[in-house]
């Protein structure tokens, strides 16, 4: 019998997650607050490499971000879990400080109505309805996030690349889809141009073919997509188009179920 994994949740706010062990290593993707991942690896310092629950994705990452799930611990609480949809929030910790959580995190509510992240104290700073409202559907999710900085492995607001936007709209929307571009192409049904509309994906290529760049369409002729930024630009069956120059080559189109 393989030895059972330490289950971890992130504490702080979000977190990198990095190619390799070492803070000037690629940062891949983002763990938001209140993700659950297990520890694969033991590495030099505080470095572990860790497998996220929710998309299985893996990389490397600070322990001291990290809290250890106790479920004796939680078993004795009765927490509901939710997740933020506002694209950030400010909550306050029991020791005074300000953290602001990203759209995607996840914390809990117990019986006395008292909030906490991973087991520590917070208290929101605004309004919960506007924290918990759920989207209408992904497009309006993506769309809270237009004017956010494009950021290579980024999910969060402060900076987000183009898959990683796709994957935050459908999870506030309670959908999964996988990291990486090319995997989220594998996902939902092919639709063909003439029948594309509003809220389907659609997939872009680089010279040798590979899938590198996704967007959502907010109508027939205008996709929301991350490329310098969260924004609309003009969507032809060849392409992406910004300021006259096609900048993206569109492959194809998917609905996801």
């Amino acid at each position: 019998m393989q030895p059972k994994k330490e289950l971890l949740v992130l504490s702080v706010p979000c977190a990198p997650i990095r190619t390799k062990p070492a803070d000037a290593a690629e940062m891949c993707s983002e763990a938001l607050a209140g993700e659950a991942a297990y520890i694969l690896e033991t590495g030099e310092k505080d470095w572990i490499q860790i497998e996220l629950v929710a998309d299985g994705y893996r990389g490397w990452s600070d322990r001291k971000q990290w809290r250890r799930f106790d479920a004796d611990e939680q078993g004795n609480r009765a927490l509901k879990p939710f997740r933020i949809q506002a694209p950030t929030s400010p909550w306050v910790r029991k020791d005074g400080g300000v953290i602001h959580l990203p759209a995607g995190s996840v914390v809990d509510l117990d019986e006395a109505s008292h909030w906490s992240l991973t087991g520590i104290a917070v208290t929101p700073l605004f309004s919960l309805d506007e924290l918990f409202e759920v989207h209408q559907n992904p497009l309006d999710a993506a769309c809270s996030f237009l004017g956010a900085p494009y950021r290579w492995g980024g999910r969060c607001i402060s900076g987000i690349d183009c898959s990683g936007l796709m994957q935050v709209a459908f999870l506030l929307c309670g959908q999964r889809l996988p990291r990486d571009a090319s995997q989220q192409a594998q996902e939902g049904q092919p639709i063909a141009w003439s029948e594309r509309k509003s809220g389907d994906l659609a997939f872009f290529n680089n010279d040798e073919g590979r899938i590198i760049h996704v967007g959502i369409l907010k109508d027939e002729r205008t996709i929301l997509h991350a490329a310098g930024e969260v924004a609309m630009d003009t969507l032809s069956e060849e392409g992406i188009w910004r300021d006259g120059k096609r900048t993206h080559a569109l492959d194809f189109i998917r609905r996801m179920k």
